[in-house]
C-alpha cells in the first residue's frame, strides 16, 4: 500500500491502529501490518513531521555517528543524545551475551557496516572491509546511470556480534535529471517513535550525498515490512492523528562547501568524514509540541 508525505504518514498510523493484528514480540505487544511504501516528494522541503516535534539534533548526530563508522554509544551520550542508551548498558549487554563488550559498545552495527562492511570486528581486524559510502559516491559519479548505488547494513555473518541488528537495512540511490532520490528499506518499523526519525535521517543522508556530488535532491521513499505500533503508544498515536498538519516550508542548509566535482574520491570522502552538526542549519521548522512515549 502506498502513502505520500505527512498526510500519508498519518493515514498509515490510522490504518495500522485500526486494522492491525496484535502480535507478541521480543520486547512487547505490537499492533502490526505488513507491506507499505511511504514517499516524501520534493525533499527540498525537508521531511520533518509537523504533527509532533521531531528531535532533529538527535537525528543529525546519529547519522553523523553512522558516517564516522563509530559503534560506541558514548559518542552520542557526550553530545547529550541518548537514543542508544538502552542497548548499551551493562545489564543489556550481559543479558544478551555481550559480556566482553564495555559499557557503550554495540558491536558492528550501522556505522561499521556502512564504512567497513566485511571487516572482522576487532581492534586488529583485517583490512578487507568495504567503505560503502565511498562505493555509493563512486557509483553515482559514473556516467552510465548506475543502478547499483546501494548501501547495505544487513550482514548475516556479523548479526550475532551486534547488540541490536539493523532495522533500516538498505538504501538504494537513484539519479535522474531532477536530482538524487533514495529508497530506504526497513525490516521492522516502530511507526510512532522510530519512523519519524528514519524519515528525517534518510532525507539528511540524501542531502549529504547530493551535496558532495553537486546534485539537487528530489524524493525519498521508505519500504516497510513489519509496520507496527506498540500497545504502549496507542494513546499517543491517537493524539497525533487528531492534530492538523502544518504546511511544510522547512529547509535544510549544509553550510560547509564540498570539494569541486572534479576533486578526488578521497577529497570527497574527507569532506563527508569531517561534517559536524554545526555545519547544518534547519530553517523555518514549525510543529506541534512533542508527544512523549516509552522507548521500546
Amino acid at each position: 500500500m502506498y502513502y505520500e508525505n505527512e498526510k500519508g504518514y498519518i493515514e498509515l498510523l490510522k490504518n495500522v491502529l485500526n486494522e492491525g493484528e496484535e502480535i507478541k514480540t521480543r520486547n512487547g505487544v505490537t499492533i502490526s501490518k505488513f507491506g507499505y511504501l511511504l514517499k516524501f516528494t520534493n525533499i527540498n522541503n525537508f521531511p520533518l513531521l509537523t504533527t509532533k516535534k521531531v528531535f532533529y539534533r538527535g537525528v543529525f548526530e546519529e547519522l553523523l555517528w553512522f558516517l564516522k563508522g563509530s559503534t560506541n554509544a558514548k559518542y552520542l551520550q557526550d553530545k547529550n543524545v541518548h537514543i542508544w542508551d538502552g542497548n548499551s548498558t551493562r545489564e543489556y549487554l550481559d543479558n544478551n551475551g555481550y559480556t566482553n563488550y564495555k559499557v557503550g559498545e554495540l558491536g558492528p552495527v550501522y556505522g561499521w557496516q556502512w564504512r567497513y562492511y566485511g571487516k572482522k570486528y576487532s581492534k586488529d581486524g583485517d583490512d578487507n572491509g568495504i567503505d560503502q559510502i565511498k562505493y555509493v559516491i563512486e557509483e553515482l559519479l559514473k556516467t552510465n546511470n548506475s543502478r547499483r548505488a546501494i548501501l547495505n547494513a544487513w550482514n548475516p555473518l556479523q548479526l550475532n556480534e551486534m547488540a541490536l541488528p539493523p532495522c533500516h537495512i538498505m538504501y538504494n540511490f537513484y539519479k535522474n535529471k531532477d536530482g538524487l532520490s533514495c529508497l530506504m528499506t526497513m525490516r521492522s518499523s516502530d511507526l510512532f517513535l522510530g519512523l519519524p526519525f528514519n524519515i528525517a535521517s534518510t532525507g539528511l543522508l540524501t542531502h549529504i550525498i547530493a551535496k558532495v556530488l553537486h546534485l539537487n535532491v528530489k524524493d525519498i521513499a521508505i519500504s516497510l515490512t513489519d509496520a507496527h505500533i506498540y500497545k504502549e503508544h496507542t494513546e499517543a498515536v491517537k493524539e497525533q492523528i487528531e492534530r492538523e498538519i502544518i504546511k511544510n516550508d522547512c529547509k535544510l542548509e549544509i553550510n560547509k562547501e564540498p570539494p569541486n566535482i572534479n576533486s578526488t574520491i578521497d577529497e570527497k570522502i574527507n569532506w563527508v568524514n569531517n561534517l559536524k552538526y554545526e555545519d547544518f542549519e534547519v530553517i523555518n521548522y514549525k510543529s506541534h509540541k512533542i508527544i512523549k512515549a516509552i522507548m521500546k
